[in-house]
């Protein structure tokens, strides 16, 4: 079955043919279903004599389906599907970076060097670092607890378009309060470094729902991440993506031995130390 990602838009065409098996035109409609079970009818326009075209956007992971029906000079169905998928997070190297870096100028290892980039950039999220360094263009809600009445930290933000802060003030799980920026809340690090973030929403003009319910009481939107990988976080992805290619070839993590004794591909200090100035402490999200 063909697999797209979620987001992308999708061209479908449908070709009619009469019983003598010329392109004819007829009455042609389009039915979608997706994967929730909704069903929409795009705009099908007719492009060429016997030739049908409509776009659909594949806003939702699932199996989407799809019904062309023909009547008038034509009678027919025909039925398609595709399945979207959640796109794959980024790595913080290229592909091309990593083969420089080791004088790689064949792709027979490339599946493998990929895969060594993608385990090496979750490892540096999930183990290391405690976030993504990677923008988010579409803005999505998060919920969180406060720390206090005034202060609730988020995840990374890298912009505030697109930012919409809201508080659970009746405690039922509805963020129907809305906040405006600069009036209500200020976002912080009020001077953030060049290329880094924001994390923290504070109120400047009311008392945050604070210990009030086991909910939480507050919801973000926003465009989640960075706004460009750091240069020592795409070095140390590098660095780290080595020592997982050569793992194939070393039994027990150990891949060779020098003067000093055996040389293990996990104890790379040079990559921990560039991405120390990175590290967050895990932000609970509910």
């Amino acid at each position: 079955m063909t697999t797209r990602d979620v987001g992308d838009r999708i061209n479908l065409r449908h070709l009619v043919y009469s019983a003598a098996g010329a392109l004819t035109n007829a009455t042609v409609t389009l039915t979608v279903v997706d994967p929730a079970g909704g069903t929409s009818t795009p705009t099908v326009t007719n492009s060429a004599t016997g030739t049908y075209d409509a776009a659909v956007t594949l806003a939702s992971a699932g199996l989407w389906t799809w019904r062309w029906t023909v009547s008038g000079a034509v009678i027919e169905v025909e039925d398609g599907s595709i399945l979207a998928v959640d796109p794959a997070p980024p790595t913080y190297a290229s592909l091309q970076d990593l083969k420089t870096y080791l004088r790689i100028t064949d792709t027979t290892d490339d599946a493998l060097l990929q895969s060594a980039l993608d385990s090496s950039s979750r490892q540096i999220e999930e183990q290391h670092c405690n976030r993504v360094f990677y923008p988010s263009t579409t803005a999505t809600a998060r919920t969180y607890y406060p720390r206090d009445a005034y202060n609730v930290v988020v995840d990374d933000f890298w912009t505030t378009t697109g930012l919409i802060v809201a508080i659970d003030t009746a405690d039922n799980g509805s963020y129907s309060t809305v906040l405006t920026l600069t009036t209500d809340y200020i976002v912080k690090p009020t001077n953030p470094r060049v290329g880094w973030p924001q994390n923290q929403i504070m109120s400047v003009n009311l008392s945050l729902p604070f210990l009030a319910s086991r909910r939480p009481s507050v919801q973000v939107t926003a465009k989640w991440g960075w706004p460009a990988v750091p240069d020592l976080v795409r070095r140390a992805c590098i660095q780290l993506a080595e020592e997982d290619f050569k793992m194939k070839g070393a039994p027990f993590g150990v891949a060779g031995v020098d003067q000093f004794g055996p040389i293990r591909v996990r104890e790379n200090r040079m990559a921990l130390a560039w991405l120390a100035p990175y590290r967050r402490d895990p932000i609970l999200i509910k």
